[in-house]
């Protein structure tokens, strides 16, 4: 027969795997799953953003909403007991910049285990083929008028990003206006830091030009 307490734990475990963990925002003051949120860590009086997980320092959450930057400052300050020394426009410019780091970092990788098709071709066929994500440079022309392309933002697979020679010198070509990301884990996390940083964009009132997204007909 079996024992009834290790049944109970194994339940109470099951459960605890479903339900993902919850943090509380130091803007809004809500509580909701940490995937929902950026952390950040404050380590020798520095506030800074540990989009990768992972980093040294007191942690703290922050839904990457303009309304939840612009009174992070105060909740940094109430949590930490300590001035943040940070005010939301520097907030959110480090979060941008966060952001592009982390993004860059993310396509290398996607690059170096073959997820990634690069150049017009490539990336049109990786989209035909269901690619879960285009980067499109903010200034990629005529590519992005392509059918492929127009279908990939209809359907929330397209983001703007970098322009086609910052696409180029991170990815070790001349010029890319267009990669596909065939990583579907990647892909979810790139949008995800897209939309961080366009909530960025909006607190710092800059950064008109990476923020621009592609637009269906």
């Amino acid at each position: 027969m079996e024992d009834p307490g290790v049944e109970t734990t194994m339940h109470q475990r099951s459960k605890s795997e479903r339900t993902p963990p919850e943090r509380t925002c130091v803007g809004c003051g809500l509580r909701d799953a940490a995937s929902a949120m950026v952390r950040l860590v404050v380590a020798e009086d520095e506030v800074a953003f540990d989009l990768a997980g992972g980093a040294f320092g007191r942690g703290a959450h922050l839904h990457a909403r303009p309304d939840c930057i612009e009174k992070a400052p105060r909740g940094l300050a109430r949590t930490f007991k300590r001035d943040p020394k940070v005010d939301p426009r520097e907030l959110a410019a480090r979060l941008s910049a966060a952001c592009d780091r982390r993004m860059s970092g993310l396509l290398l990788a996607a690059r170096r285990t073959n997820a990634l098709a690069v150049g017009t071709d490539a990336s049109l066929e990786a989209i035909r083929r269901g690619a879960p994500l285009a980067v499109v440079a903010v200034d990629a022309g005529t590519v992005s008028k392509t059918l492929e392309v127009q279908g990939a933002i209809a359907e929330g697979r397209a983001i703007a990003w970098k322009t086609k020679n910052d696409l180029g010198a991170l990815l070790g070509e001349k010029a890319v206006a267009i990669c596909a990301v065939r990583h579907s884990g990647i892909a979810s996390e790139l949008q995800v830091l897209r939309a961080a940083a366009d909530a960025a964009a909006v607190t710092t009132r800059e950064g008109a030009e990476c923020s621009k997204r592609p637009e269906a007909p």
